[in-house]
């Protein structure tokens, strides 16, 4: 799978985060994360390939679901009640939506050759290469909070991170509780984005949205 693909799919994968997807649970329980980054994604994939998204919530980090989907329109309200809830839903949701856009890769075969730790602003990540059968590779990113779980802001910053850009921009100018919360949460990303912007291959321009959306989410007090 060539990145260009990819990261067509990523921006595929955002627009159904925030979509009614087949999990129907009022409430869903997290879980833990893996026990290492590789069976982490090990995990992902079998759940993804199952169908499982129930399970395969547990291996995205909390929060990061709910404020992707201020990227396709959801409100600060709809993003704060989520951040105090829950976000455990959005995020199966958001794997169901993946798992859609990559069912022939998927189906296909995905297999783990291995992870690099590494760090950005002083919070370690691990990285870990996702190989496809027909030779095209990915790299997924991991981080242990409660176990090792997939940072969708470090993996999918490069393509929600310049329409991220707006939405961030309104709240940073709104008085209410609510804007405060998600602004609050959002700049605990600024890790996983400094991480995004390192991604192998990444093309200036997509580098230029990650690292100004930082720039804005750095001006959270």
């Amino acid at each position: 799978m060539s990145r260009r693909t990819w990261l067509l799919l990523t921006v595929l994968v955002s627009l159904a985060a925030c979509s009614e997807g087949p999990v129907g649970e009022s409430t869903i329980d997290r879980g833990n994360g893996g026990e290492t980054p590789e069976a982490t994604i090990e995990l992902l994939i079998q759940y993804l390939d199952g169908g499982d998204f129930t399970s395969a919530a547990s291996l995205a980090i909390p929060d990061q679901a709910a404020l992707a989907s201020l990227a396709e329109g959801a409100t600060v309200a709809e993003v704060a009640n989520a951040l105090r809830e829950g976000d455990a839903i959005i995020a199966a949701n958001f794997w169901s939506g993946f798992a859609q856009s990559v069912g022939n890769v998927l189906s296909a075969g995905l297999s783990v050759t291995g992870s690099t730790n590494t760090s950005a602003v002083g919070v370690d990540f691990a990285i870990v290469d996702v190989a496809t059968v027909t030779g095209g590779s990915r790299q997924l990113i991991t981080r242990d909070m409660g176990g090792h779980r997939v940072d969708l802001f470090a993996t999918f910053g490069p393509s929600l991170a310049g329409k991220l850009y707006s939405p961030v921009e309104r709240l940073l100018s709104s008085p209410v509780e609510d804007a405060t919360m998600v602004l609050s949460s959002m700049r605990d990303q600024i890790p996983s984005l400094h991480m995004a912007a390192q991604t192998p291959g990444l093309a200036s321009t997509a580098v230029q949205d990650v690292l100004r959306l930082i720039e804005l989410i750095s001006r959270v007090s």
